[in-house]
This record gives C-alpha cells, structure tokens and sequence, in this order.
C-alpha cells in the first residue's frame, strides 16, 4: 500500500501547538480528586523555585500579562512558519495524491521539497524559540528586581549542571526550565497574583 505521509513540519507544529493539560484533571482517566493532587504536586514543585525569589502580586500580574502576550506571538509565528512553505507546493501535493489514488510513487523531486521544507522548518523553528526565550527572560529582568534577579542567577547555578557559564546564560537556563518548559506555569502565576494582591492578605515569603 502506498501512503502519503503528511510533511513533518505538520506533525511539529501540531505537537507545538497542542493545548497540553495545563491541569491533570483534564485527564479523564484520572479520579477527579487524584487529578487535582497530582497539579498541586507539579505546582508545590515549582513554588519551591518560585516562592525564594519574592514576587509580589503585582510582579506576577505583569508576568501573567508577559507570558500570554509572548504565547500568543510565538505561536502565531510558528503557524506562519508552516503555512509559508504550503502555499508552493500545496497544489503539487493534491495532484500528486490524485495521481498516487491509482498506483505509483512520489516523484523524488517533490519529495527531496518536502525534505528540504521539513528541515528549514525545524531549523527557522529552533530561531523562534531562541527569540522567545530572550524575549521572556528579558521582560523578567524588567519586571523583578537587581536583588530578585540575582536570586535568580544563584537559584540557576545551585541547581542546574551546565559547568561554567555567564550570568545571563543561566539566567535564560532557569526561564527556559523553569517558566516556559512549565505547562501550568499561566495558571500558576495567575493564582499567585490573585494570591499576592494587596488586601488578599498573603505577601511572598522568601
């Protein structure tokens, strides 16, 4: 049987794209009450990197208002990215699944342009997320503190294994890790707003 393989620039970009539970209890298979147990968990771990830093509420509001702006242009630009390279050869790709409905093979080179449209997306990809990765680290410098950004540095070096390395290099270690990599890492924030906000109650302990 001969199968049309969707061009992995797809596959990438639905994988990047794909809204990942930013909650256990969005897992059916799980019990509702182990569910929510199991992101406190996840959160309780994060807090833990968070919580020394001492961000107040408005600092975390800020974050919120970083973080789903930065989101929304990351994503944005990773679907540019994969619709761009369709527009030339979108029609060729129809014709030629018409024409494999009744037997034969990709012609070779439209294949080698789907290879070629794959790697230049992961490589364009692996741009955005160098630019993202800046981006956020930069509005977290912004936002916090020379004294909460120093903790910041001290946290990266304590407790990441990168050997030696310059301060902003582990600086962007720790926000990759910590804050993008993290999916709940919006909700988070937003709980630690409403949870730091002035009259809440609550203030940042380090």
């Amino acid at each position: 049987m001969i199968a049309f393989v969707r061009p992995i620039w797809l596959v990438l970009l639905a994988l990047a794209l794909m809204p990942r539970p930013a909650s256990a209890q969005a897992d059916p298979s799980l019990p509702p009450g182990t569910s929510a147990v199991f992101d406190a968990i996840d959160d309780l771990d994060k807090l833990r990197l968070l919580n020394p830093i001492g961000i107040n509420g408005a600092q975390a509001r800020k974050i919120v208002e970083l973080l789903e702006t930065r989101q929304k242009a990351y994503n944005q630009r990773l679907i540019e990215l994969a619709v761009e390279p369709l527009k030339a050869i979108g029609e060729e790709i129809k014709a030629t699944r018409d024409r494999l409905l009744t037997g034969g093979s990709i012609p070779t080179e439209l294949d080698e342009r789907i290879k070629k449209s794959q790697k230049d997306f992961v490589a364009k990809r692996k741009v955005e997320q160098d630019k993202n990765l800046k981006l956020v680290a930069d509005g977290f410098r912004a936002i916090l503190t020379p004294e909460q950004n120093k903790k910041i540095i001290d946290s990266a070096r304590q407790d990441f294994e990168m050997g030696r390395g310059t301060d902003e290099q582990f600086y962007n270690l720790w926000v990759r890790e910590t804050i993008i990599a993290y999916p709940r890492i919006l909700p988070l924030f937003r709980d630690i707003a409403k949870a730091r906000m002035p009259g809440s109650g609550s203030e940042p302990q380090s």
